[in-house]
């Protein structure tokens, strides 16, 4: 039997990117959004070579929806491999300028989703072990101007990666954190010509913007490298490491 995998957000963007390489490496993968993608679907399930790339429409953040991931995965395949909660999205503002539901809709989508994921899929993953990737940001590792939920919820997923990953190692799972840059998704749509300038020119030192597939290849190594957890990747082109 193939390997499982569960992807919330995965039918777009970093999802739908890591998605591709594990339908490359015949997956079975078992997609979650808030809205159907049949053209993402057939073209993933062409890319693995199989017809059943099951999607499941809901809130990432709704516990039921994690737990009815979980079900049916395990019903159909009797088994998860990889979990990867890649839903999410932007959250701006000063901490001025939120209202308190702003605030705490970045820690459903963010955070909680995390929670309501992996322990719906910890009774399959302990049963032989697997791979959870969680997606942050380098806005979680330094300071940006007025985004202060996104930040605070993309900087505790480090954390909170470092003690999944501490408390199952000895079932075999293993929890690992990549935090890209500036890619290249619908999530930068609003960038305006002044700033995409000023990121190419000031920002970032190799000069481009991530593509989804950058992340994808990093990704893949996180969730099969059977040695390595708790380690949080970077995918930014330099940006976070520059001194000016």
């Amino acid at each position: 039997m193939s390997d499982v995998a569960i992807i919330t957000g995965g039918t777009r963007g970093i999802g739908a990117a890591i998605a591709g390489v594990l339908a490359r490496r015949k997956v079975r993968l078992v997609l979650n959004g808030r809205n159907r993608d049949a053209d993402v679907e057939e073209e993933l399930a062409e890319l693995s070579g199989l017809t059943d790339v099951t999607f499941v429409e809901g809130d990432a953040a709704d516990p039921a929806t994690a737990q009815r991931l979980a079900s049916i995965a395990t019903d159909a395949y009797g088994r998860i491999d990889y979990v990867i909660p890649a839903a999410g999205g932007p959250n701006p503002g000063k901490i001025t300028d939120l209202t308190v539901e702003q605030w705490l809709a970045a820690f459903h989508v963010h955070v909680h989703a995390v929670f309501h994921l992996f322990r719906a899929c910890h009774p399959a993953l302990s049963v032989r072990g697997g791979g959870v990737l969680l997606i942050g940001s380098v806005a979680g590792e330094r300071g940006c101007p007025g985004t202060v939920a996104y930040q605070t919820v993309k900087g505790a997923l480090p954390q909170f990666a470092r003690a999944l990953a501490r408390d199952h190692a000895h079932e075999g799972i293993r929890v690992n954190v990549i935090e890209p840059g500036i890619i290249r998704t619908r999530f930068h749509a609003a960038m305006t010509p002044e700033a995409e300038k000023n990121n190419l020119d000031n920002r970032i030192p190799l000069r481009r913007f991530g593509r989804p597939e950058d992340v994808a290849s990093a990704a893949l190594e996180l969730l099969t490298n059977p040695f390595i957890t708790g380690e949080t990747l970077v995918i930014d082109g330099g940006m976070s490491m520059r001194m000016v």
